[in-house]
């Protein structure tokens, strides 16, 4: 009978610690179908009106989309913090990119902070290893070194242009162990005609993007970066509280250098948000472009000059 009681109590407990996992998942799952659905917001309108040849008003959509993709790594991060990875065991086949999403479709301090963590989710098989390859392909290029998988491109003026690749003959074989296409395959799509290099015949280097093409940036500060964050004054509250991070603010360098349309896209609080607003309002820039141009800048608090 005591045996019967202690088996009961056991299913019991499993059943109502499965009940509030499922009550999790189901509010873990809604919070996702949202960032999805922000992180398609503009890319896919987009992609809607690619067809119109209007620079401006891609531009406009894209500016509009990095103001939420920073909004939605606001969000992913809280639930990295509460759940780790929310992968397939957890949210499914379907949702299991989702926050994967959020962290390519972000800059390179976002993308290698969480490496490790999309490194481990693959490993696990909570997340497909071909999501894995992309990221990696994405800060490998992004620090100027070449290629694993080939998933990465740069449009020129010339045409898409390939990232370099790593040990380019066996790429394919690469891929292939992580359930992606050939990359002629894949490249097609974008109206390159792709093999795999040989050491008698290899691809003309014209198909390839190399970091030293990149012409020097049309737009900088007057007196480079550091002259923005050494006026950086750490607020009080923030010192008090040892708060410590980047803003990002996004805003726009009209033709003649100077700032408007500042806004905090994340903050951190504790008079370091109005800081950064007063420093980038008075900022001046080079603008070289003859045209208004909307950039990010992620403003470092405390800034330890280097």
């Amino acid at each position: 009978m005591k045996l019967y009681k202690r088996i009961s109590l056991t299913v019991f407990i499993l059943l109502l610690a499965g009940g509030l996992f499922a009550q999790t998942n189901k509010k873990l799952i809604a919070q996702l179908d949202s960032i999805y659905a922000a992180d398609q917001q503009y890319r896919s309108k987009a992609m809607q009106e690619a067809g119109k040849n209007n620079p401006e008003l891609d531009k406009s959509n894209m500016t509009k989309q990095s103001v939420i993709d920073l909004q939605n790594l606001a969000k992913v991060e809280k639930i990295f913090a509460q759940y780790g990875y929310p992968g397939k065991s957890m949210v499914g086949e379907e949702r299991q990119s989702y926050a994967f999403m959020v962290i390519q479709h972000n800059d390179q301090p976002a993308q290698e902070k969480y490496l490790p963590l999309i490194t481990e989710a693959a490993n696990k098989g909570e997340l497909r290893a071909a999501s894995l390859a992309i990221l990696v392909d994405r800060v490998r290029t992004g620090r100027g070194k070449k290629q694993i998988y080939g998933s990465q491109m740069h449009e020129t003026k010339d045409g898409v242009k390939v990232y370099p690749i790593e040990d380019e003959p066996n790429v394919d074989k690469r891929r292939a162990k992580i359930g992606m296409p050939p990359l002629a395959v894949y490249l097609k799509q974008w109206n390159i005609v792709y093999k795999v290099p040989t050491a008698d015949k290899p691809n003309p280097e014209s198909m390839y993007y190399h970091r030293e093409e990149r012409e020097e940036s049309p737009i900088e500060a007057v007196g480079g970066d550091e002259a923005i964050f050494s006026a950086l004054n750490y607020p009080e509250a923030a010192k008090a509280n040892n708060i410590k991070g980047t803003v990002t603010v996004q805003l726009t360098i009209d033709k003649d250098g100077n700032t408007k349309d500042v806004q905090v896209v994340k903050g951190l609080g504790y008079g370091c948000d109005e800081e950064a607003l007063r420093v980038m309002k008075a900022a001046k820039y080079i603008n070289k472009t003859g045209e208004d141009s909307e950039i990010r800048m992620r403003l470092p608090f405390p800034y330890e000059k280097k």
